[in-house]
């Protein structure tokens, strides 16, 4: 059995290892108190423990963490309480402030949770649980629904009680749809999109916030718990490459919505998208292994592999975590030509974690982990299509190629988080490390082919071969005040290094083994260093209103340098090099007003930025269209919400109403043949979100989320041929997902079934009236899947299936990588795929 906190006025009780005979430990309890203090004592302790638990106290006890919070309780009301670690771990609460009755004040603090009280045989206060979530029947799960706990402000709190939009995706229920990667997370999110990249990755944004698939900066922070991913510069397509994660023991994954500049920094514009693992547990020893299959019409089958370990070193002080896993990829992508070929787009994703938890007294926790994932893929998944029809060109899911293509994705990141409670306030000292490996081979003959024919050139095959390097390491300090305080506060300082490079070769490849070509050789290299200093102040001026607000100072320097020979450069080598530097500040101003004890409504104003950079300039760049240096940009959101759980607690609802104002642009210009970035342009997005989640009875869950997005351009964006008042790409007027889930039991063996429908709107690949990124409009569409599982006691089978119906749909299109005008390159969402997944927990 796990260890039982309880007050210092109790005699300590020592830990006994796991048993079967769970029931016994209250009777043990229970002796130990008589032998100690006769059952005289015992029966006046128990008529004082009631005597306290009626007369009213004053409580100041912080939301968040529920664990935190009866600590809280018990040193405030000098009450007599025994709880499982195990029973509350993952629980949040909303805390009590007030005088009130022990009781009473236990009660609010365990609103929302499945958690029960009762009295125990030595006058103490029992909070327990009647049986594992794990192994109740189905028909027996609680009506009401959970409470979600998120990190969204660096602090554990409910997500109800947090003043921005944040969306929650439990690993559990991802795994149920059947979803493996990014693209899959972020499919039942409307208002985010992913642009594909043809393998892992792409381009994230979410609110709209997008000039289209150049982007070379990102505007979606991405992190593991709280270690940083990704480049904050343009040097090494820091904008196109977030990072990718498969389900390696996630906990879920959180959706912050809206500029995050004053907590997140640098390229947190739009929103921040969090990865949170699974933390070892310092009681237990346990695991799971999980085997799945899955097959995709028209494509060869898939199969996954995944196993966790949790072994405890020594009990409550430390554990060790371990997880690993394997997804073998079919692919659904056909090539025909010299390098033709089926199923081009297979491959395989392997990954492993390890994470360390030290907790050697009651206030240091120290958690370090190491994650690797490595990506390879055959080919790129792409098809070729007339932009005039948006038919296949050859065939569905069919490309044209003369070269091989190959990508891999090799990713390593580190993190030491220490911190340290001192009562008053919790430091902790984030420490990380990243490095990044990109091997890529993509196939442009169709694009310089035939020029190279036109020269009497015997051109066979036209590949680029690069490869980028991604290096970060980032230091973090961040002190955090008490929750539940009438002033409440957190202060930072951060410290970022970054390097990156990017280096390729075109080469024509002459047909009859008659050699190579060199076209272009590059080398590009970037460093990026930010140090910044950042805070936000929380004045709970009534119980009721409580007003925030934000600042951040940051200070950045760049440096970059690229040199290119070949054919197309001529004879003479283009040497260049840039620095720069600048002092962006964002701030945030938050005020949330509690209109009862379930519902809260807010207004949020914040600001947000990307960095600027260097050109690097040629000596044939016109100095007239390309400046030395571009600034960041920034923009400006203003947002209206209100979050309640309604019905008893079986209806929660998230609104919110959004208005955002970006300024100076960060656009792609071209001269000499080559692409700078420039700042020009404006644009404004207009949008509302939902989100319901309904529990009528115990057998039905229902879920809907909905985005309406307006984002068009408000100046013209020269550097795009785009004029004010057109629609900015990729993004769609309207999205919405809607789902309905049935629980019930088979055979006294939980199970459930369930149907979900996405609908994507209508989006634009371009710009209207634009050559440099042409108009085309992608059709709307949707996809309905199915899950279904069951539960036995030593093993669990689900089984899903996405796109039901085989419905095509475009994801992203892109011009300019063909000689042909009307031949454009499409990513599709996933065919029709059925797949089936074992769990073995032990």
């Amino acid at each position: 059995m796990n260890r039982i906190e309880q007050s210092a006025t109790l005699p300590s009780v020592p830990s006994v290892k796991k048993s079967k005979r769970v029931i016994l430990r209250p009777l043990v309890i229970a002796g130990t108190c008589a032998l100690m203090g006769g059952l005289s004592t015992q029966a006046q302790a128990q008529g004082q423990g009631q005597g306290q638990m009626q007369a009213q106290q004053s409580f100041d006890i912080a939301g968040g963490d529920l664990k935190s919070a009866l600590d809280a309780y018990v040193a405030q009301g000098g009450v007599q309480l025994i709880y499982k670690v195990d029973d509350v771990k993952g629980f949040a609460t909303r805390g009590v402030k007030g005088a009130l009755a022990p009781q009473e004040a236990l009660a609010r603090i365990l609103e929302g949770t499945p958690l029960l009280t009762r009295r125990g045989d030595d006058g103490a206060v029992v909070v327990y649980t009647a049986a594992p979530v794990a192994a109740r029947p189905a028909t027996e799960e609680p009506q009401s629904l959970d409470s979600v706990t998120v990190t969204a402000t660096r602090r554990r709190e409910p997500v109800r009680e947090v003043p921005m939009q944040v969306n929650v995706m439990k690993a559990e229920t991802l795994e149920r749809a059947g979803a493996k990667n990014l693209a899959d997370y972020v499919a039942e999110q409307p208002g985010v999109n992913l642009t594909s990249s043809g393998s892992v990755g792409g381009t994230l944004t979410m609110r709209g916030l997008t000039m289209g698939p150049v982007q070379g900066i990102a505007t979606v922070g991405v992190y593991v718990d709280d270690v940083a991913t990704g480049l904050s510069s343009a040097g090494a397509n820091g904008g196109n490459t977030p990072l990718d994660m498969g389900m390696l023991d996630l906990n879920h994954i959180e959706v912050l919505r809206g500029p995050q500049g004053t907590l997140y920094g640098a390229g947190a514009m739009s929103g921040v998208l969090k990865y949170v693992t699974n933390q070892p547990d310092t009681m237990e020893f346990a695991g799971s292994v999980k085997f799945g299959t899955s097959w995709t019409q028209g494509g060869g089958p898939g199969f996954t592999t995944a196993a966790v370990l949790n072994v405890p070193l020594k009990e409550d002080v430390a554990a060790v975590r371990f997880a690993a896993f394997t997804d073998q990829v079919g692919g659904s992508y056909d090539a025909v030509g010299p390098a033709r070929g089926r199923k081009v787009d297979r491959g395989h994703t392997d990954g492993g974690r390890v994470s360390l938890l030290l907790t050697p007294t009651r206030e240091l926790t120290v958690r370090l982990t190491g994650t690797v994932q490595d990506v390879h893929r055959k080919g790129l998944g792409f098809e070729e299509m007339d932009k005039r029809t948006l038919r296949p060109w050859t065939r569905e899911r069919t490309r044209q190629l003369s070269a091989n293509e190959s990508f891999r994705n090799l990713t390593q990141l580190f993190g030491l988080d220490v911190e340290y409670d001192f009562g008053w306030a919790r430091l902790n000292s984030i420490t990380s490390a990243q490095d990044v490996k990109i091997n890529n081979t993509v196939d442009v003959t169709g694009l310089y082919g035939p020029a190279l024919s036109a020269l009497r050139v015997p051109v066979a095959s036209v590949p680029i071969n690069s490869t980028v390097e991604q290096h970060r390491v980032s230091q973090e300090f961040r002190l955090t005040s008490r929750s539940g305080t009438t002033i409440e506060w957190l202060a930072g300082l951060y410290l970022n290094r970054e390097r990156g490079s990017n280096n390729g070769a075109m080469d024509a490849n002459l047909i009859a083994g008659l050699g190579s070509l060199g076209l272009l050789t590059s080398t590009q290299s970037s460093r990026y260093r930010e140090e910044a200093v950042y805070g936000d102040l929380t004045w709970n001026v009534t119980p009721a209103l409580s007003l925030t607000g934000g600042l951040r100072l940051a200070r950045n320097n760049q440096k970059y340098a690229s040199r290119q020979t070949g054919q197309l450069v001529g004879p003479v080598a283009a040497d260049a090099a840039g620095t720069s530097s600048e002092s962006p500040t964002t701030y945030l101003a938050a005020a949330k007003y509690t209109l009862s004890e379930t519902s809260t409504a807010y207004f949020r104003a914040a600001s947000g930025y990307r960095p600027g950079g260097p050109n690097v300039l040629k000596a044939s760049t016109d100095r007239n269209v390309v400046q030395p240096t571009y600034s960041s940009d920034s923009l400006w959101s203003y947002e209206l919400g209100y979050k309640a759980d309604l019905l008893d607690r079986t209806l929660s609802l998230e609104a919110a109403l959004y208005d955002i104002e970006w300024s100076g642009v960060q656009q792609p210009t071209r001269s000499g043949g080559f692409t700078f970035v420039t700042n020009a342009g404006a644009a404004r997005i207009k949008g509302s979100e939902l989100t319901l989640n309904w529990k009528p009875s115990k057998e039905w869950r229902f879920t809907a989320n909905a985005a309406a997005i307006d984002a068009r351009l408000t100046e013209d964006a020269t550097g795009l041929g785009a004029k004010a008042g057109t629609r900015l790409p990729h993004t769609p007027r309207f999205a919405t997902t809607l789902g309905v889930t049935r629980n019930f039991s088979l055979a006294d063996h939980p199970a459930y079934v369930g149907i979900s429908a996405r609908y994507t709107g209508k989006r634009d690949a371009g710009y209207r009236g634009s050559a440099a990124l042409p108009s085309i409009m992608m059709p709307a569409y949707t996809l309905v899947d199915l899950q279904a599982g069951i539960d036995f006691k030593t093993f669990s089978v689900s089984a899903y299936v996405r796109n039901l119906t085989n419905r095509r749909g475009i994801v992203s299109i892109e011009t300019g990588l063909n000689a042909n005008p009307n031949l454009v390159t499409a990513a599709l969402v996933p065919a029709r795929t059925i797949g089936l997944n074992v769990n073995v927990p032990f």
